[in-house]
């Protein structure tokens, strides 16, 4: 359905800005030996031995991973993926949802979301990949879509999707499946990950409840995960979740009210709430330690604001990109990307394989985020 889609001083970067397929080197759309700006690294005083110190920076990288050059970003030493992109040691991504980005642009009432477009960097051409939401959650943690048409159901015995139970208008029907997801990838690389879910109560719960929404925690639609009640115990409740203890992968999903879904119609309320949530959870995470050292915060939404339509549109819609190594001042890109260039992105930064469309972009799209990111 349509749903029209909140105080804190940053002066870091920011920017408005799922398939089996892996492909065997991150980053590998362009030669490991370049920066981020595609330049041969001459900067560095040594050559690219994952020790190196580079001109400008004001340390050294440390032991690098295969296919990574030890580089700088806003002056500070750090690993760079061939595409150009840092090295992190956390990431949190927040999935909002069913905002365009010329609502968002046009609203008076999210004066948090506005500091950050203004004092950072936005990105104007972000798109989903499809319609309605769950699809684009799941493209976003798997590199694809999986074949899924509609919001299905995670729980078990709600019967089996066909086209005629799955689709933009019905979804009474368990789509959950075995995925490869990037939490199979975190495990394999021996770093942790979670899932935080706003009123989800007990971990790994699998029916939607007041304003919780299972449709918007992926995980859970992944059956290896579901299953397995070690894994699932990823899968907790938003009032878990400390950015200074948090794993190396952290997905943040709002709870209708707070992810701009809600209320129905749509209207300048939902822009409120979720602007209201957002300020305070940024506040947090930049304040962190683990995140000042070397993190990455993307909020991110689902979808444009036309979800609810038989045929949808593809209208961009908001990211904003949050790091130590990133741009800022109100730097703007125009370059056409999705949630299979931010999944790239999030796994070169993790040090792992591209998985699906993350490993090709589509056509006309960026493989990555590495525009947000500057040479030095």
């Amino acid at each position: 359905m349509k749903r029209t889609p909140a105080r804190f001083a940053l002066a870091l970067a920011l920017t408005v800005a799922c398939g089996d397929t892996v492909s065997d080197v991150p980053g590998s759309d362009v030669d490991a030996g370049l920066d981020s700006g595609g330049k041969v690294g001459s900067d560095a005083s040594t050559g690219n031995d994952g020790g190196t110190k580079t001109d400008g920076a004001t340390g050294e990288c440390g032991t690098c991973p295969s296919g990574y050059t030890c580089g700088s970003a806003n002056g500070k030493a750090v690993c760079r993926s061939g595409a150009g992109i840092p090295l992190f040691e956390h990431v949190y991504v927040v999935l909002m949802e069913n905002t365009s980005l010329d609502t968002l642009d046009k609203a008076t009432n999210t004066p948090n979301l506005k500091r950050m477009a203004s004092t950072g960097a936005s990105g104007k051409n972000y798109h989903g990949v499809t319609h309605p939401s769950l699809p684009n959650y799941i493209a976003l943690v798997t590199g694809d879509t999986q074949g899924i048409g509609c919001d299905c159901k995670a729980a078990p015995g709600q019967g089996t999707c066909s086209a005629v139970s799955c689709n933009r208008v019905l979804s009474n029907c368990t789509c959950a499946a075995p995925m490869t997801t990037i939490a199979d990838q975190l495990e394999t690389a021996k770093k942790g990950w979670k899932a935080y879910a706003e009123g989800m109560g007990t971990a790994c719960n699998v029916q939607n409840a007041g304003n919780y929404a299972v449709r918007h925690v992926p995980f859970l639609y992944d059956t290896k995960i579901q299953n397995d009640a070690t894994r699932c115990a990823n899968v907790v409740d938003l009032t878990a979740f400390d950015p200074e203890t948090a794993p190396a992968f952290s997905f943040i999903a709002p709870d209708l009210e707070h992810d701009m879904h809600d209320p129905f119609p749509g209207g300048a309320q939902n822009l409120a709430n979720g602007d209201g949530f957002i300020g305070p959870l940024v506040d947090r995470i930049v304040a962190s330690a683990a995140y000042k050292k070397s993190g990455l915060l993307v909020v991110v939404w689902d979808e444009d604001d036309a979800s609810g339509g038989i045929t949808g549109t593809d209208d961009p819609i908001p990211m904003f990109v949050m790091s130590p190594f990133a741009k800022s001042g109100g730097f703007a890109s125009s370059l056409k990307m999705d949630h299979y260039t931010l999944l790239a992105t999030l796994e070169d930064g993790l040090a792992l394989p591209r998985l699906g469309k993350a490993a090709t972009a589509r056509a006309g799209f960026e493989p990555t985020l590495a525009d947000f990111f500057p040479d030095k």
